[in-house]
């Protein structure tokens, strides 16, 4: 029997600086949550009374931290120091085990901070796996999802989308899947033919059932959004509403749905008796920018540009 060594990394948080006060998309399930606890105003910045408007575009959040950092190609050799960002550190628990005899590693990502009720936008949970320090992490789930969150010290606030992946899905391998569909046509391919395929694919899950030998770091990254974004997010999420990342389409099913504006771009789908079966919206993002337009208080607002923060790496060992 193969003897697997998991060894987590501990988190430990060396945080100098403080920031004054960001996520696969899960914005169905988001958008059911009840608000997280908000950040509280602190003596420094006691409530004036002043406001000002900002709409939520997340279209404006993804350019802001698009240049930022770009992840490391596939083979490459990346070792990078944790490291955090303002005031916002990144955790990561990893767990091998084997589910129908394949081993499968849960990734759960979350945030921690040493400042009381710091809000900010960040990712629900990209990850990067390096095995023996040469990156082979799985060719999904690198685009930016920004989602607020909101961190205390001494806890880790969880994104709630926890990661899976297997041997058949890393990137040194996925491409040898990948061709035996390539070029493949469904709407002319005979049932021989796709039952043929298919066999591959089972033939390849199972070649891949195991994990190579090696040491394995999963590693977390975000980037790290405050000011303006991170102000009118948290005026939404006090009202409750979240997962602002996929809102156009799940918007229907949020109290935002009564706004005339919100009903004239969805389309419901009901059974025989009237009862409702789906509700598909697509909310043109200038329109929702004008539903999700807030006064917000001034001192929301931290005026710090975004960077991008790296979790200390979550370790184990397969020989």
């Amino acid at each position: 029997m193969r003897k697997i060594l998991l060894t987590l990394a501990a988190l430990t948080i060396a945080i100098g600086s403080a920031a004054a006060g960001w996520f696969g998309v899960k914005a169905w399930r988001s958008s059911q949550e009840a608000p997280v606890a908000q950040p509280t105003v602190s003596e420094s910045a006691q409530p004036s009374g002043e406001t000002v408007e900002l709409a939520f575009r997340v279209a404006d959040v993804n350019a802001s931290v698009a240049d930022l950092f770009s992840p490391p190609e596939c083979g490459a050799e990346w070792t990078p120091p944790s490291s955090e960002a303002n005031g916002v550190l990144p955790a990561v628990d990893a767990s091998l085990r084997q589910v129908a005899g394949v081993d499968t590693v849960t990734v759960v990502p979350g945030y921690t901070t040493p400042t009381a009720g710091l809000g900010f936008l960040a990712n629900e949970g990209a990850i990067i796996v390096t095995r023996d320090d040469v990156v082979v992490t799985p060719e999904w789930g690198a685009e930016f999802v920004p989602e607020y969150f909101v961190a205390s010290p001494g806890e880790t606030t969880l994104t709630q989308n926890n990661v899976e992946f297997t041997g058949a899905t890393l990137c040194d391998v996925a491409a040898e899947l990948a061709a035996i569909w390539d070029g493949f046509d469904w709407g002319t391919a005979t049932p021989e033919e796709i039952a043929a395929k298919q066999a591959e694919t089972e033939a390849f899950n199972a070649a891949h059932e195991t994990l190579p030998a090696g040491d394995y770091k999963v590693y977390q990254w975000s980037p790290i959004v405050l000011g303006e974004p991170a102000a009118i997010a948290r005026v939404l999420s006090e009202e409750g509403i979240t997962g602002l990342a996929g809102l156009q389409y799940t918007i229907g099913y949020t109290s935002l749905y009564q706004d005339p504006r919100v009903q004239e771009h969805c389309t419901d789908q009901t059974d025989a008796e009237g009862n409702l079966l789906s509700r598909n919206c697509d909310v043109p993002a200038d329109v929702l920018a004008e539903i999700l337009t807030r006064d917000v208080p001034v001192e929301y607002i931290a005026d710090i540009p975004p960077a991008v923060a790296f979790s200390l790496a979550a370790e184990f060992t397969v020989e």
